[in-house]
């Protein structure tokens, strides 16, 4: 599913990532972690093609990203759920028709663009919240808005850039055995976190990056 190849990146002469080689097979569960700076949100914009590499190649669902056409880098992205960690809600939509607009985006009538939405907001405790607009909501409502966003519409690759990080304990918890239960049915994952008790909450494949590296590759705690 993800194949890195001497992945550098380079922002204004400082290299934020350094030769970075990685392969993940589709329907695996991985953590990427690290101290703040190290690489982490830089790794995943790469994987989507928000950012460009400065050398080497990234290849997702057997396709070289950082070369694909926009044409078709829109379309592989239809397979790409992210969620953001500035969440980057339509602040003149509602809960309902954030999380609608990608699934209409993607040929889905609205019966079932609506009954998809309502189901995924109602997993993570926000149906009763879909008629309101970001602005009136808490940082951890639209923080799950943006989670139920990336995950509405099913897609083989799930990359979020800290989804824990406005939730409490409890919270998390049903996220990450959401995001299990979405592993479990097929979808390769990458959360990057810094947040130690989700790695501890569940055995999975976890990358810690360091100045740009990968300082370690198997199972937590190192």
């Amino acid at each position: 599913m993800i194949r890195l190849r001497n992945l550098t990146k380079t922002y204004d002469g400082r290299r934020i990532l350094r030769g970075i080689d990685l392969q993940v097979e589709a329907g695996e569960f991985l953590f990427l972690t690290g101290a703040s700076g190290a690489g982490k949100s830089t790794l995943l914009k790469l994987l989507y093609a928000a950012e460009r590499p400065t050398a080497g190649g990234v290849w997702v669902a057997g396709q070289r990203v950082d070369q694909l056409s926009r044409h078709k880098l829109a379309l592989l992205r239809r397979k790409v759920g992210v969620v953001f960690q500035d969440f980057k809600l339509l602040r003149h939509k509602t809960v309902l028709e954030n999380v609608t607009f990608v699934l209409r985006f993607q040929g889905l009538g609205a019966r079932d663009a609506h009954r998809r939405a309502y189901q995924v907001l109602k997993r993570l405790g926000l149906h009763h919240r879909q008629s309101a607009l970001p602005e009136v909501l808490s940082g951890g409502e639209q923080q799950r808005v943006a989670i139920a966003r990336a995950l509405a519409y099913q897609p083989r690759l799930i990359l979020a850039d800290e989804p824990t990080g406005n939730l409490d304990a409890d919270l998390a918890g049903e996220l990450l055995s959401l995001l299990c239960d979405i592993n479990y049915q097929g979808a390769t994952i990458m959360v990057a976190t810094h947040d130690h008790s989700l790695l501890e909450a569940m055995p999975a494949r976890t990358l810690i990056l360091n100045q740009g590296l990968i300082e370690y590759d198997g199972s937590w705690p190192p």
